[in-house]
């Protein structure tokens, strides 16, 4: 047993880059150096990880009993390089046997003497018939041909495992460099180009090429302080790079800056901060990573908190200080990768820049402020949301529409708590900073200027936080808005963006979504469930797309608001099974009548937990007795005539159905899915007695158009539960 560790030197690497890299490599062997949890993505399907993948395929994983992959392998990642170190690797292929069933045992051998058909099978196999084993199977005997694989020298075998490593390493955007080497089909394509390769197995050097690269021993310490390094073995790589000014291990880096800004913060009496996770990136920007500090106009101060920490984090990836009581200190801190000795030039460089960008932000805000924000709004008409869509303006009278509307409705918000006033002011300047200055020099900060101009106009608090709000959340977990008002707004604006996307032709594909639409579908259903709001999606997205025909547009209202309502049941679906909600009962409560998000969520964690009830199983077998017959006359049904009513049996089920009703209906307005299953399990028994007594397709229409009618009346009762169908029980 041997250390294995294989190098690739390239010119740096983005940050993101680096990160998703380690989550490939990795898998779920450990979290991310960024501190995410590297299962999100690793390259595939297979959460093992690429680097374990390919060794056991390669059968070179072979780990001590008991051992944990983090014990053996090490992945490190800086912009110039990324390293894999695995111990320990056999010196050989572990063993590997491969069985090939063959014949029936009575059939490959006669009172123990091989058949034409056993033989045959053994010489296949390259085995002697007397080496043939036995496997029983289902009671039936079977010869069995054990294979051994041959095991070569690991040295043989590393280099196809480090050739399928590359090949295996996905990449966004991967470019091309360089000519094609002679008898090489493809460019090879990567991030960033690949200068170097290393490979040791132990103090082996594993030479190959890899296009018209040559793998060797020789790796490059830092771009500025380093020098060229010969590795040795897999054990000494870190403390050999580390003498040449590369901290190879990202989670080492990571630790060193944290220490660094502590101490930095501390010396200047305040401590730093890190509200856009720029730490998670920094770390994959250096390789000897310095904290420095440096100072700003005190005259910025003045300046919205946002305003400042954006300036200095979104653009150049500093790290704010506050003083003890949590105001802005007039100083920022930073990760350099450059000589220390440098550290005043590099400073002045970094403060000059950060100076300048904050005298444009005073200069916009200023100008904003100035203008106000319903001015601001005014602009609106002049700013293009898309070109298939109209303006901002335009967006503006959309949003008011639809805000509006939730508002009034009792399903969404039914305190009468709602000023239908503030929510039409709220969706009328919700899109205004996007034409101011600011915005249009620091674009995150969308929203956040909205909400603190409108405060700065006098507007109401509850609509300046509106309009803050209405973008949330911004991902999949982050926060929701706050108020009832924001919720509104937050629905009506996503709302809009999806059924945009589809009335422009532009909806998102598997690989694609440009306009970031299932986040907020995603964002509907979150928004909808925690705050219990049961609008029906349906109208919501059907008044959605009427908003763009009243527009002038040419709108396919009956196709937009089918593809936009499956757009949106797909991503409480997702949601759902993340919970753990079975499928099954996920795909039932879609299939009901519900038309509101809570309503469906309810039904199907309900379902899930009284699955294995009776009462589920009578419910289910009166619905798919109902809806299979009704399915197969293939005809409209109307009302039910009680006069056509001839059979004891079918006047028992309609009195039965009558009673159901009431009981299901109220039942379900309380979301109490069980007592509405207990109310349909009771129509099992009118129902089989129906089709025990009753001949459905009578032989006159006007009887049998009745009878089909009354059993899609029960068929629809119960499909306001869920579409048992759909389950099995």
């Amino acid at each position: 047993m041997t250390a294995l560790l294989f190098e690739i030197g390239c010119e740096e690497l983005p940050a993101d880059v680096c990160a998703d890299l380690e989550r490939q490599l990795v898998g779920d062997g450990a979290a991310g150096a960024g501190g995410r949890d590297v299962t999100e993505k690793n390259g595939g399907s297979d959460r093992r990880g690429l680097v374990r993948r390919l060794l056991e395929e390669a059968r070179l994983w072979a780990p001590a009993r008991g051992s944990e992959q983090a014990d053996l392998l090490a992945v490190l990642i800086t912009p110039r390089r990324i390293g894999i170190r695995v111990a320990p690797v056999p010196a050989r292929q572990t063993p590997s046997v491969q069985r090939f069933r063959g014949p029936r045992a009575e059939v490959a051998f006669d009172k123990g003497v091989p058949t034409k058909a056993g033989a045959g099978f053994a010489r296949a196999k390259g085995v002697a018939p007397e080496d043939l084993a036995r496997e029983t199977v289902d009671g039936t005997e079977f010869v069995v041909a054990e294979i051994e694989e041959v095991r070569r020298p690991s040295i043989e075998v590393v280099p196809g495992f480090c050739a399928e490593l590359l090949d295996h390493l996905h990449v966004p955007r991967g470019m091309r460099w360089g000519s094609r080497p002679d008898g090489v089909e493809d460019y090879l394509r990567f991030s960033r180009p690949i200068r170097w390769l290393v490979c040791k197995l132990g103090r082996r050097t594993v030479r190959f090429r890899f296009y018209d690269l040559e793998c060797a021993d020789l790796s490059l310490g830092h771009r500025v302080m380093g020098r060229p390094v010969k590795v040795i073995n897999p054990d000494v790589y870190e403390s050999r790079l580390e003498e040449q000014a590369v901290v190879a291990d990202q989670r080492r880096r990571r630790t060193l800056i944290e220490s660094g800004l502590d101490e930095r913060a501390a010396a200047l009496g305040g401590t730093w901060s890190d509200p856009g996770d720029v730490l998670a990136e920094a770390i994959y920007l250096v390789e000897w990573p310095t904290v420095l500090s440096g100072s700003f106009d005190e005259g910025h101060l003045r300046l919205p908190d946002d305003v400042l920490i954006t300036a200095m984090q979104g653009h150049q990836r500093y790290f704010p200080v506050r003083d003890g009581d949590g105001a802005l200190m007039p100083v920022f801190l930073y990760v350099c990768n450059a000589d220390p000795q440098y550290a005043e030039l590099i400073t002045s460089g970094n403060t000059r820049v950060l100076n300048g960008r904050l005298d444009d932000a005073a200069f916009a805000y200023d100008r904003d402020v100035a203008m106000g924000i319903d001015a601001i709004a005014e602009k609106l008409d002049a700013v293009v949301f898309h070109e298939k869509l109209g303006s901002l303006a335009e967006k503006a009278v959309r949003l008011q529409d639809l805000s509006t509307w939730l508002a009034a409705g009792p399903e969404a918000f039914g305190t009468g708590e709602v000023d239908h006033g503030e929510v039409a002011l709220a969706a009328g300047l919700a899109k205004a900073d996007l034409a101011s200055g600011m915005v249009q020099e620091f674009p995150t900060l969308q929203g956040r200027m909205g909400e603190l101009y409108a405060r700065s106009a006098g507007h109401p608090r509850v609509v300046a936080t509106a309009i803050g709000e209405h973008y949330r959340p911004l991902s999949a977990m982050a926060p929701l808005p706050s108020s009832d008002v924001g919720r509104a707004l937050a629905i009506a604006d996503k709302a809009d963006n999806i059924v945009g996307a589809w009335v422009a032709g532009e909806k998102p594909t598997g690989s694609r979504d440009p306009y970031a639409l299932r986040r907020a579908a995603i964002g509907i259903v979150r928004i909808a469930l925690e705050g219990d709001l049961r609008f029906p999606v349906d109208r919501l997205l059907e008044r959605a797309a009427e908003a763009f025909a009243d527009q002038g547009l040419d709108v396919d209202g009956a196709a937009v608001v089918s593809g936009t309502l499956a757009f949106v049941w797909e991503r409480l679906e997702a949601l759902l099974l993340d919970e753990g909600v079975d499928q099954e009962c996920v795909q039932a409560a879609l299939g009901s009548s519900a038309p509101d998000v809570p309503g469906v969520a309810v039904r199907a964690r309900e379902l899930a937990r009284l699955r294995d009830l009776e009462i589920l199983a009578d419910a289910a077998t009166a619905y798919t007795r109902c809806a299979s017959l009704a399915a197969k006359a293939g005809t409209s049904t109307g009302e039910v005539t009680a006069e056509l009513l001839l059979d004891a049996a079918e006047k028992a089920l309609f009195d039965a159905y009558r009673e159901t009703r009431e009981r299901i209906t109220a039942s379900l307005a309380s979301q109490d899915v069980e007592g509405a299953l207990g109310a349909a399990a009771g129509l099992r028994e009118p129902v089989d007695r129906y089709f025990d007594d009753v001949l459905v397709m009578d032989g006159d229409p006007d009887v049998r158009d009745n009878r089909l009618a009354q059993l899609a009346a029960v068929r629809d009762l119960l499909r306001q539960i869920a579409d048992f169908s759909r389950i099995a029980v």
